[in-house]
């Protein structure tokens, strides 16, 4: 015999199940970045950052914050961590000296051939596998969320970055 729910029981429901499923996204990429950070010494931000330079090749600061989807500020720390362990290299732009270029250093491509895809990419791809439609949903649902708990104009940084 099947129950029929409310419409509140099933609001209830769904919203239960709804705070589970993400808790169980939160615990996997912290799980995954953990693993990664002991696998090859990377936080999950530094791995994004060694990415997306080996993607574009080099990028200003300002492009691969652009590509990150994070502030400028945020990543400034990623890149001087990473410039200290020599995985990249800072040069002054020929065209505009006010601006740097960031590329990755030999050791910087090195690791990355051993490196596994940073946590982010895994989200990034499953919203990806979802038809457009659910994936816009998805969007309006997350920003709905975010304005109700008045979070919606909080400062985010990646995935349990150092500060």
């Amino acid at each position: 015999m099947q129950t029929v729910l409310s419409e509140a029981q099933a609001k209830h429901h769904h919203a239960e199940e709804a705070v589970q499923s993400l808790r169980r996204i939160v615990k996997a990429l912290h799980d995954y970045s953990t693993s990664v950070e002991q696998q090859i010494g990377l936080t999950g931000p530094q791995l994004w950052a060694l990415w997306e330079l080996s993607r574009a090749g080099s990028l200003s600061l300002k492009a691969l914050s652009a590509q990150m989807h994070l502030d400028p500020s945020t990543v400034t720390g990623v890149v001087d961590r990473l410039q200290r362990r020599n995985l990249l290299v800072r040069v002054p732009d020929p065209e505009d000296r006010r601006r740097v270029i960031l590329s990755l250093t030999v050791a910087g491509a090195q690791l990355l051939k051993r490196a596994p895809h940073p946590a982010q990419g895994q989200l990034l791809h499953a919203l990806h596998a979802m038809p457009l439609k659910e994936v816009e949903r998805l969007d309006h649902a997350l920003k709905q969320v975010a304005t109700l708990m008045e979070v919606d104009s909080t400062d985010v940084r990646f995935f349990f970055a150092e500060t």
